[in-house]
């Protein structure tokens, strides 16, 4: 009987260690900015991995909260941080491409490594007909 009681103890415990999940289990997107002085927040991200002979990339995709049509994407360099990380950024309105490359970015990005990217970023970005589209006070934080 005593041996019974603890088996069905152990398997008690053990049951309950597997179903609890920390915090740092989950992963979890945070991504906002004001788009033209409106805040904007971003949601799905999902982070690919662009691997070339002599770096790699992160390409982070995600969709705007309040309208799925729209959608933001940010490229910028594994294990690169500091302002030189982030080198395009994409900006979908449901009908138009607005993109800004190098010189039309401002970014600081703090972590970029194989399991989070954290940084701020702002830009100016510009369609094919000239037309733009202002990000200021970006926050990216993504655990991938």
């Amino acid at each position: 009987m005593k041996k019974i009681l603890s088996i069905i103890t152990f398997v008690a415990v053990a049951f309950s260690y597997s179903s609890c999940s920390s915090d740092s289990d989950s992963k979890s997107s945070d991504i906002s900015a004001k788009i033209n002085g409106a805040e904007k927040r971003f949601k799905d991200a999902i982070v690919e991995e662009d691997v070339y002979d002599d770096y790699t990339d992160f390409i982070v995709d995600a969709v705007q909260t309040d309208d799925a049509t729209k959608m933001l994407s940010i490229s910028l360099g594994k294990e690169t941080t500091g302002a030189d990380s982030v080198y395009f950024i994409q900006y979908f309105d449901g009908a138009v491409f607005y993109q800004a490359s190098e010189s039309g970015i401002t970014a600081n990005i703090t972590e970029s490594s194989n399991t989070k990217i954290k940084g701020t970023f702002s830009a100016i970005l510009t369609s094919e007909s000239g037309t733009t589209v202002t990000i200021t006070n970006g926050v990216i934080n993504v655990a991938h």
